[in-house]
């Protein structure tokens, strides 16, 4: 008989899911309790324009990614574009893009420069993340980079980032973003190439859905999951708006703090091996009259209640939104922080405050529209001395699979080590439920064997 998979969680991961293991010859539910599917890559409409809840790119490097682009004939829709990168320090703006913008790179002495230089290629020499998982990211730092760089630039880097809580980060956190961003540089040396699909993730998750749904997926939104169906020790399927719905496997794509309402008490101890500490994210999103830095984004090493500025239409453009500019200006912090609370008018005044030192001629004349968009629960830390440093996929129980985000490791979190989990999930639960496992090509290389 054709196994019945249920699915529950309809972002990237839920959806690449589904579509990989219904064309292995599953029979797939997929259940997303929101409108619409997306989840963080999700859009919404910012006064007549659909646009990215929050911002995403494509890196050259991103071959899953880019893989699943072509598969589903949105090629003509990608387009890569250079873009720079400017420091904020003491004040100043500088550029940062390419090797005449670090030789010159004032904040820093000529020695600060070399061992920034040597750091930076140390990371991109090292092949794995081996004997970095317990080395602290601080000390490490410090031993390449030396104190007086890691003062002016990598903590106020790391407390804007991680909420002035980063002491317990491994060394694998900026080994893994200077590798995937290696691919970004151009072959000149003078800046960064990023790309885009036209109408967001958005438009990758629709066309994925809708693949799905043309092999047979039944896809559901607006589907409150409410727990799982436990039965003599196995999962059996789900229940959903108070109706059990029966399955031969169960996949969990939530994050823990929302998968915690779906396990009943006995299964509650599964939760232990996950992080314990999840950043989220309040991110004022600003439509613009003009353009206001010639950079995609912005490293802030001042004091400063908001992480970045990150002006998307640089990447792109402005012929969704009739000619304005987007910006978003993030502040990564948890839920449970005064900032996640604070009122929207409040994330207005301060951002914006801290927007006018980095660009003096900025005016509220500039400001068409403005919102400010938030998730609880957008990036677990993953602590030194975690064990096991990621959860299992398969805990031991029967019927049951659980992928996150959280599971994504050393990887950072994007599109494309989301679309690998998928991959590399779907070829295990092809596996496990002998399916055609020639209908899924090559699998991914394992996330925590992966650069």
């Amino acid at each position: 008989m054709t196994p019945r998979v249920g699915i529950v969680g309809g972002g990237i991961l839920g959806t690449v899911l589904a579509l990989r293991l219904q064309q292995a010859g599953a029979e797939v539910t997929l259940l997303e309790r929101g409108p619409s599917l997306g989840g963080l890559a999700g859009a919404f409409d910012f006064g007549g324009h659909r646009v990215d809840r929050f911002y995403h790119v494509i890196v050259p490097s991103d071959e899953r990614m880019l893989g699943l682009v072509d598969e589903l004939g949105l090629q003509d829709d990608l387009s890569f574009s250079p873009v720079g990168v400017g420091f904020f320090v003491d004040d100043e703006m500088f550029p940062f893009n390419g090797l005449g913008d670090f030789a010159r790179f004032p904040p820093l002495s000529p020695l600060g420069r070399a061992r920034l230089a040597w750091f930076v290629a140390q990371c991109q020499l090292r092949k794995n993340h081996k004997g970095l998982e317990d080395v602290s990211l601080e000390r490490w730092l410090r031993r390449h980079c030396g104190r007086k760089v890691v003062d002016r630039i990598w903590r106020p880097l790391l407390d804007s980032r991680f909420d002035s809580d980063h002491g317990e980060l491994p060394a694998t956190y900026l080994w893994a973003r200077t590798n995937r961003m290696r691919s970004a540089r151009t072959s000149q040396g003078s800046g960064e190439t990023m790309g885009c699909l036209r109408g967001g993730h958005e438009r990758l998750i629709e066309a994925a859905a809708a693949r799905a749904t043309e092999l047979g997926v039944d896809v559901r939104v607006n589907a409150g999951v409410e727990g799982l169906v436990l039965e003599d020790g196995r999962v059996a399927g789900v229940v959903v708006d108070g109706r059990d719905e029966r399955f031969d496997l169960t996949l969990a794509t939530l994050q823990p703090p929302a998968l915690q309402r779906l396990l009943p008490d006995e299964l509650g101890g599964l939760l232990d091996a996950y992080p314990q500490r999840f950043l989220g994210v309040v991110c004022l999103i600003l439509k613009l009259r003009r353009s206001l830095l010639p950079y995609y984004s912005v490293n802030i090493c001042d004091e400063t209640p908001m992480t970045t500025v990150v002006e998307t239409s640089h990447v792109v453009g402005t012929e969704h939104t009739d000619g304005l500019t987007l910006a978003y200006l993030p502040k990564y912090c948890e839920a449970s922080s005064e900032t996640f609370r604070a009122d929207d008018r409040t994330i207005y005044d301060r951002f914006t405050a801290m927007l006018r030192k980095l660009v003096p001629d900025f005016t509220e004349e500039d400001v068409v529209d403005w919102t400010v968009q938030r998730a609880p629960l957008v990036e677990p830390v993953h602590a030194r001395g975690h064990a096991p440093r990621t959860a299992p996929v398969w805990p031991e129980v029967e019927g049951l699979g659980l992928a996150s985000a959280s599971q994504v490791y050393p990887r950072l979190l994007n599109g494309d080590s989301i679309v690998r989990m998928a991959e590399a999930t779907a070829a295990e639960a092809v596996e496990h439920l002998r399916l055609n496992t020639d209908a899924l090509g090559s699998a991914p290389a394992p996330l925590a064997a992966a650069a």
